[in-house]
């Protein structure tokens, strides 16, 4: 199994390495040069004007509703606190400012996508459980997590929001649908491929640099009894042969992105995305290996793989990208604007 495990990850990383070592020499400075020239200079303009015009005190009659799943209660922020509550637990605070105001915007447009499309207030997109800093939390709570660091990071965070506050990611002039994860597996998944509905700005674009991230990849171990026992328990109409768990997998079907889109497992069919939640898996990119009656599973990535990777967003930021580039770059053909 070692020998398996040490020679796919021999592969990965020729795999991985090269292209973000390319990156860096070519395709850097080429992106720089193209966005230099291709993205209209309104963009920009129109967020440094944003910014100067902002003032969030007249803004905290705006409300934003978000259902407590601890209290079982309707919460009520303005738009402020939920600017920074949201970003706060969805991105690292050491992350850098243009990849938080990105994480802002891309938070405010889901928010208000989902609001003008009817969502219920209590549904999972539009809850939060801040004991685990789960989608939102509080200021209170955020002193509790930040610790010592929390006048730096509230600081910093107010400036983001401060920057972005009404500005919002549309599409043909209405609210964009804009999904986030913490790591891609080197490239996004459209929404086609991961949720059955195609969605013209959620598309499959690059993402090299997410190799470089410590999420990238992982490797499980499985006793032949583990895996047989999470086959039983979330599945229903499995014959798996014990006297012969190497037969077990058969073939897998990946996207373009890398994703898996279907395994045969016995003889039935399941998707990626169920295998992934019955092993509780980082991502669906995944590699099943089996040696001396154990399993291995090798994942890149971590979450689905759909619209924004934060951790791209933040390399991007490192290297010199604006948060329109960024978000231009993941929701492509989106642009910014005011609510």
């Amino acid at each position: 199994m070692k020998k398996f495990i040490g020679i796919f990850i021999f592969l990965f990383c020729i795999n991985a390495f090269v292209p973000v070592v390319y990156y860096h020499i070519y395709y850097s400075d080429a992106l720089r040069q193209f966005t230099e020239s291709e993205m209209p200079e309104s963009t920009d303009d129109f967020l440094q004007e944003n910014s100067e015009s902002n003032n969030l005190t007249a803004e905290t009659d705006t409300k934003y509703n978000l259902y407590n799943l601890a209290t079982q209660e309707m919460c009520t922020m303005d738009r402020t606190a939920f600017l920074i509550g949201s970003a706060a637990c969805e991105m690292p605070a050491s992350y850098s400012e243009e990849a938080i105001k990105a994480q802002m915007i891309a938070c405010h447009s889901y928010y208000i996508y989902c609001t003008e499309n009817g969502v219920p207030s209590e549904d999972m997109n539009l809850s939060f459980d801040e004991r685990y800093m789960k989608k939102y939390a509080s200021k209170q709570r955020l002193q509790e997590y930040w610790g010592m660091s929390f006048n730096e990071y509230y600081e910093k965070f107010l400036r983001c929001a401060d920057d972005v506050s009404d500005i919002i990611l549309k599409y043909n002039g209405k609210p964009a649908l804009t999904p986030y994860y913490a790591v891609s597996c080197g490239k996004t998944q459209s929404s086609e491929a991961e949720w059955g509905t195609y969605v013209p700005y959620l598309d499959c674009v690059d993402s090299k640099e997410d190799a470089l991230s410590d999420d990238y990849l992982k490797v499980t171990t499985y006793s032949v009894q583990d895996m047989y026992d999470r086959f039983m328990t979330y599945f229903t109409g499995f014959e798996l042969n014990r006297e012969h768990p190497e037969e077990w997998f058969g073939d897998t079907v990946y996207n373009q992105s890398g994703y898996v889109t279907t395994i045969d497992v016995a003889d039935i069919k399941i998707t990626g995305r169920e295998f992934r939640n019955c092993f509780e898996l980082p991502s669906a990119c995944f590699m099943i290996f089996y040696e001396n009656e154990e399993f291995s599973i090798a994942t890149k990535g971590y979450g689905h793989g759909v619209g924004l990777s934060q951790f791209g967003a933040n390399t991007m930021a490192e290297n010199g990208k604006s948060c329109s580039e960024i978000l231009q770059h993941y929701f492509p053909g989106t642009v910014m604007d005011k609510i």
